[in-house]
């Protein structure tokens, strides 16, 4: 992130910290949707198939070794569920309001920009860690947001794992146990090389846009990319 927030400031872009609203609320929403079937559409599609579901996206089960209780997700949603068509109406109801909020808070960021503008898009992580292990892509936490707010996003390349620069922290106090788990995934000795991502949200049906400030961030980044991470 800060790879990225300095090259932009290089190039004269005014970049500001984002607010989080209703994060939690949003994914726990979104997760009580996809689920909403109880997983029997995961399931009849691997029965037809006679291929075994993957655990990273089994409804019902974490394949993180490091989870140390239930996963966020099992403790937001419940237990596993066919919810009835009234529940499922009121989950939509749930998203529309909670998409208005977020517009009202995006456009409200005219009021922090130098131009009297929104920003023009949301800078954030993918995911809460580097490409990971085989079969240990579970987090969904970021991708959710942009998924249930209906925004167009990309996906785009920063920079590489260097074990003499990206050393773990100092164990903390963690925000939950999911972040504790994510924590302990990490070792520089295991993703040596492997690459560190973001990504670009921009507003539902501005795919174009998105593609063009994927660009002009791939361009800031690789143009300053030699000159490091001031701290």
């Amino acid at each position: 992130m800060r790879i990225v927030k300095q090259a932009l400031e290089k190039e004269g872009h005014h970049v500001i910290d984002w607010e989080p609203l209703n994060h939690i609320e949003i994914y726990r929403n979104a997760q009580l949707i996809l689920v909403a079937d109880g997983g029997e559409d995961y399931r009849r599609s691997c029965e037809a198939s006679g291929e075994p579901l993957l655990t990273s996206m089994s409804p019902e089960t974490d394949p993180h070794p490091f989870d140390l209780e239930v996963s966020l997700v099992k403790t937001l949603v419940g237990p596993q569920r066919n919810r009835t068509a009234w529940e499922l109406w009121q989950l939509h109801a749930e998203k529309r309001a909670l998409r208005k909020a977020y517009l009202d808070h995006w456009n409200a960021t005219k009021n922090r920009s130098k131009t009297g503008r929104p920003v023009d898009a949301i800078i954030s992580p993918a995911v809460a860690y580097t490409a990971c292990p085989h079969g240990l892509n579970y987090d969904s936490f970021y991708t959710t947001l942009g998924n249930a707010m209906d925004y167009a996003c990309a996906v785009f390349p920063v920079t590489f794992v260097d074990p003499n620069v990206d050393i773990p922290l100092p164990p903390h106090e963690f925000h939950n146990h999911e972040d504790e788990a994510f924590y302990k995934l990490y070792h520089p000795d295991v993703f040596p090389g492997v690459p560190v991502g973001l990504q670009l949200i921009g507003r539902s049906l501005e795919e174009e846009a998105v593609i063009a400030m994927v660009e002009v961030v791939d361009g800031a980044v690789k143009k300053h990319a030699a000159e490091g991470i001031e701290s």
